[in-house]
């Protein structure tokens, strides 16, 4: 059985080490954390080991989640790329840090990597992970990679060169999605319904929404359309929502956060 461990435990890490123990892929017993400030914590919460460094994770684990926000990746890589060799799989996590940025970062050709792009419903277990294999990755470590992100979320295999469009598309719209969650309850709140009411029935919409969707199979503007009546409420407020640009935003939003991507990415390769 492969040890996994994670250097970095934050959101995104924690999310995927609920999910890799709720897969049962995993056993408990060789999971491995080392974060500086949450190690203990995380240790207590989810039964796994705790270490005190990102050298003694590597040297202890198979595979290493790189939980670690992107301004730190290549200062921790530093420390631990004299103990990475070839039958050690990185997990890697962060936009605009490539394959191949980390492949030079570790001074070794033959570093096997597999980058992803989680999204923070992954700590529900109803998030998705979009994820790449490099070249050194062998098929029968694919074949547990896909098993074992397809147990934890909805997970896609794409190409490398698609991440940043990925990060538009689910790494970074949580955000916006929790922005519209805000104003649709800012609204009943404004006609005298309590927030938590309000925040309840919103919440659970969008949950709604995107299982009737995904399980349908039908387009959104179908689905759009039967919501809405001929001379009904709902029509008004789409009309509203036309008028003022709010199919525009959100593409410009999208857009926007990719170009920050490619940007991060361009930055890291200079």
């Amino acid at each position: 059985m492969k040890k996994i461990g994670f250097i970095g435990c934050g959101n995104m890490g924690e999310a995927f080490l609920k999910g890799i123990i709720n897969s049962l892929l995993v056993e408990i017993n060789d999971i491995y954390i080392y974060d500086k400030l949450r190690k203990d914590e995380i240790s207590e919460k989810y039964g796994v080991h705790k270490l005190e460094s990102e050298v003694e994770i590597v040297d202890k684990c198979d595979i290493i989640f790189l939980a670690i926000k992107p301004n730190v990746y290549f200062d921790v890589i530093d420390k631990i790329k004299e103990n990475i060799n070839s039958t050690k799989i990185i997990v890697a996590m962060a936009p605009g840090i490539s394959m191949e940025d980390i492949l030079e970062a570790t001074d070794n050709r033959n570093s096997k990597i597999v980058r992803t792009m989680p999204n923070l419903p992954l700590m529900v277990q109803e998030g998705c992970i979009a994820y790449a294999f490099n070249e050194n990755i062998e098929d029968e470590e694919k074949v547990f990679f896909k098993e074992l992100f397809e147990k934890i979320g909805v997970a896609i295999e794409t190409k490398e060169e698609l991440f940043d469009a990925v990060i538009g598309a689910s790494g970074s719209s949580p955000a916006f999605m929790f922005m519209f969650i805000e104003a649709l309850a800012d609204a009943a709140v404004s006609e005298g319904l309590p927030r938590s009411d309000a925040y309840k029935l919103v919440g659970q919409t969008l949950v709604g929404c995107g299982k009737l969707f995904l399980e349908s199979g039908k387009h959104p503007g179908e689905l759009k359309d039967s919501v809405c009546s001929p001379g009904g409420t709902t029509i008004v407020g789409v009309r509203f929502l036309e008028e003022n640009g709010f199919r525009g935003a959100v593409i410009k939003a999208v857009t926007e956060t990719i170009k920050k991507s490619k940007e991060m990415s361009q930055s890291n390769n200079k």
